[in-house]
């Protein structure tokens, strides 16, 4: 399967990963100069010791400048405390309060959110050693693959022609979760190797096994006697139960058909589409053929678990 190209195919843009600061920056800013309206300009604050200080800001994944423009195409890089958003949610920058002049971020999902100030610390017990106090957003055309660790993203081109450490290949081609949101734009032989570290801890775990399987193997026949048992147990009431289940499947599909079947895009479209416009759960039910309850589960996954609540 040919997974490379030069840039990527998808209708809307995507997250590109280099894996040099230089790359980034050269995206970044040649894409927000390009575009038209004025600059918003937010600094980072910060406290503590000068040490620590600078230790949490190579942590921290919000710039100590970070530089928006209506139309920005920016990524959250923290989980928020109320959950609207996580970290690696993409999505765009509508406009800006005029009150406070944060940013309203529009996401990939359709939520708006008004971007507010939030603060990494560093801590040593009770005690605060640091802290840093920046928007929790960063520019998304282009980020490092150091930087992706721990993300996951909607989509992504990724660009290992430069990559100069063992693992890179796999931090960065593991951001999402299908090769059908993954385009490669570079490779090198550094890329999918792996560290030698990695190669020795495989080598002592299956030594270890190998021997504790020598030394064990004498109680593992009492072991499978039983869990065959068990099995054959569990078993007997899963058929029974799947009957069950099957006939309960039936009886709700007859009013919802569309009952425990997988979301499919142009079903979460229809369904944002109608809460925007006014329509009651009952008639997003009637209207996508699913239960209320699972109407009311999909929207507060889109649009936040507090959504019922009031």
């Amino acid at each position: 399967m040919k997974r490379k190209v030069v840039r990527t195919p998808f209708d809307t843009p995507v997250t590109e990963l280099y894996t040099r600061n230089i790359n980034v920056d050269t995206v970044n800013q040649a894409k927000l100069e390009a575009m038209p309206g004025e600059l918003h300009e937010y600094e980072m604050t910060s406290t503590g010791r000068a040490g620590a200080v600078e230790s949490l800001k190579k942590s921290c994944l919000s710039p100590e400048t970070l530089q928006l423009k209506n139309g920005a195409f920016v990524m959250f890089v923290k989980n928020s405390a109320d959950r609207k958003y996580v970290n690696g949610t993409l999505g765009t920058v509508v406009g800006f309060s005029d009150e406070t002049d944060y940013p309203i971020v529009q996401t990939n999902q359709g939520k708006k959110i008004e971007v507010k100030p939030d603060t990494w610390e560093m801590r040593d017990g009770e005690k605060k050693i640091a802290s840093l106090t920046q928007l929790p957003i960063r520019l998304a055309w282009a980020i490092t693959v150091h930087k992706s660790q721990g993300m996951t993203l909607d989509a992504a081109h990724v660009d290992l022609s430069n990559a100069f450490v063992p693992g890179m290949g796999y931090v960065a081609l593991s951001r999402v979760k299908s090769l059908d949101t993954l385009t490669l734009g570079g490779l090198n032989r550094t890329a999918l190797t792996m560290h030698e570290e990695a190669y020795e801890l495989d080598e002592q775990l299956r030594r270890k096994s190998s021997s504790d399987n020598k030394r064990l193997g004498h109680l593992e026949a009492p072991y499978l006697k039983n869990a065959a048992k068990r099995n054959k147990k569990h078993e007997t009431r899963k058929t029974s139960g799947s009957v069950s289940w099957q006939v309960k499947l039936e009886k709700m599909r007859s009013t919802h058909p569309n009952a425990y079947k997988p979301w499919k895009e142009i079903e979460d479209k229809a369904l944002l589409d109608s809460w925007g416009s006014g329509k009651s759960v009952k008639q997003m039910s009637s209207k996508l053929g699913r239960h209320e309850g699972s109407v009311r589960a999909r929207l507060k996954k889109h649009l936040g678990e507090d959504l019922f609540s009031k």
